[in-house]
């Protein structure tokens, strides 16, 4: 009975290290004393931290089906590397190098650090024919077609990457890297979670999910969606004191370090000024952004149409909008008629409808 017993207890003790991983660390002296954080992509919060001596730190953990792990050190994005692990994983992660490094003897560390190098590599190869047909004097539709078949090849690897890891969390990984760019839709992205294992628990997808649902919520036929804020003079405001009042209301979600966004404005004055009046206005609502610099922003670029600061936080995300400038065109009732307009389309739509 002793004899089994201690059988026993070997193979549970066998059993339990099986579902552990391991992480190991080697830094620069210039870390010592600083904290090693890791980081559960599936919360996005902090699950283990530890402080670096001898330049060295070590996470060991039991794990339940497979992880991916951000891990850096004082929280500094520049110092930050991917972890994939699973029961059994040995990672070492070296920040002596740059970019850092992260092997594994083979596993999905290795696998993923081989995968980014192949795309890389056609990465480099894809821009440097860019810059010799740009040399050679070619232009933008001629570069475009004599790339089509790289681009295409390019993009190949992303999907292989993924349908060859599907089982696995390298897969999930892979989709979360290329998610807005592979799944553009609601559709699109439930069916990648349906086929790739773990993609539907990472924290980034389910925010790029839940902004899919706002978005489908607020596309063109719907009711616009109400959130508060300010005017420029501080004095409180909401998007219903302007949407659904009985004018077309043209809106521009912008911000003052966005480029694009500020590209925008000379476009938007000149609609402003052709068709400002009972039925019509432009409204720009300031987002995630420094009032002050969106202040002077506005005086160097002109704006003439109405400005807000928007200081509900979820703005964007109420109307599931992923990028900036979105301009969307209410109708007098406050339906959305049209969004993601952008150039020369806002001037033609708001022409048509005012017609």
């Amino acid at each position: 009975m002793r004899i089994l017993s201690t059988v026993a207890l070997a193979l549970i003790a066998v059993a339990a290290s099986a579902q552990s991983y391991t992480i190991t660390g080697k830094t620069g002296e210039d870390s010592n004393g600083k904290t090693a954080y890791l980081i559960d992509q599936n919360t996005a919060n902090v699950c283990d931290s530890c402080v670096i001596k001898d330049c060295a730190f070590k996470f060991e953990n039991n794990i339940s089906g497979e992880k991916i792990f951000d891990l850096n050190i004082n929280k500094n994005r520049r110092n930050k590397v991917v972890v994939l692990a699973a029961a059994g994983t040995k990672a070492a992660v070296d920040f002596t190098t740059r970019p850092a490094s992260v092997t594994d003897n083979g596993g999905y560390n290795d696998k993923l650090a081989a995968f980014g190098n192949t795309v890389a590599e056609a990465g480099n190869a894809i821009n440097a024919k860019m810059d010799q047909l740009m040399n050679e004097g070619k232009s933008r539709e001629e570069i475009n077609a004599a790339l089509a078949g790289e681009e295409k090849a390019f993009y190949e690897l992303y999907h292989k990457g993924i349908s060859d890891n599907k089982d696995n969390v390298m897969g999930a990984y892979i989709v979360s890297m290329t998610a807005r760019m592979f799944y553009p839709t609601l559709e699109t992205l439930d069916e990648a979670i349906a086929t790739v294992k773990y993609a539907g628990e990472l924290a980034s997808i389910k925010a790029l999910r839940k902004s899919y649902e706002k978005a489908a919520a607020t596309q063109a036929g719907k009711m616009f969606v109400d959130f508060t804020g300010f005017t420029v003079d501080g004095k409180a405001s909401k998007l219903s004191d302007y949407v659904g009042k009985g004018k077309y209301v043209l809106v521009d979600f912008w911000a003052s370090w966005c480029g694009p966004c500020r590209g925008e404005i000379p476009n938007l004055n000149a609609i402003h000024d052709r068709f400002d009046g009972e039925n019509f206005m432009v409204i720009g609502i300031d987002v995630e952004d420094n009032i002050a610099a969106a202040k002077d922003a506005a005086i160097e670029e002109g704006v003439k149409y109405t400005l807000l600061e928007a200081n509900d936080v979820p703005v964007l995300r109420k109307y599931g909008i992923s990028s900036i400038p979105h301009i969307i065109l209410f109708a007098p009732d406050g339906t959305i008629l049209k969004r993601g307009l952008r150039g020369e389309a806002i001037g033609r739509i708001v022409e048509e409808k005012l017609k």
